[in-house]
């Protein structure tokens, strides 16, 4: 089984679905579901080293990573602009992704979800 959740709200959003989304990955993972979660639209600031950013930032940052350590793949999708040396400012095990992929993802996971 795989599930693909999608993050777009952005990350200090009022009752914090980054946070919902990240935990409904955890409980999958401990299910043994594949999860890969796409990282797009006000989201996308997960994905960066940010020394400035808050501490609910942060805390979705950490989470990101332990999910990313249990087995979760990570993308953020919309940063075709981004040059190559610049995807060095991406945190660990992050993939910079397209469209295209994140529609593939989709049609083969069994469950998909936005927040």
């Amino acid at each position: 089984m795989h599930w693909t959740i999608l993050l777009k709200s952005d990350p200090e959003a009022k009752g914090n679905p980054i946070l919902h989304g990240l935990r409904i990955a955890a409980s999958a993972l401990a299910d043994d579901v594949k999860i890969s979660i796409f990282l797009t639209q006000e989201a996308i600031s997960l994905a960066f080293r940010d020394e400035q950013a808050g501490a609910k930032q942060k805390a979705q940052q950490d989470l990101l990573h332990e999910l990313q350590e249990l087995g979760a793949r990570t993308y953020v999708v919309g940063l075709e602009w981004l040059h190559q040396a610049e995807k060095s400012l991406l945190n660990t095990h992050i993939e910079a992704a397209s469209m295209k992929t994140l529609v593939r993802q989709m049609k083969i996971s069994d469950q998909v979800i936005t927040l």
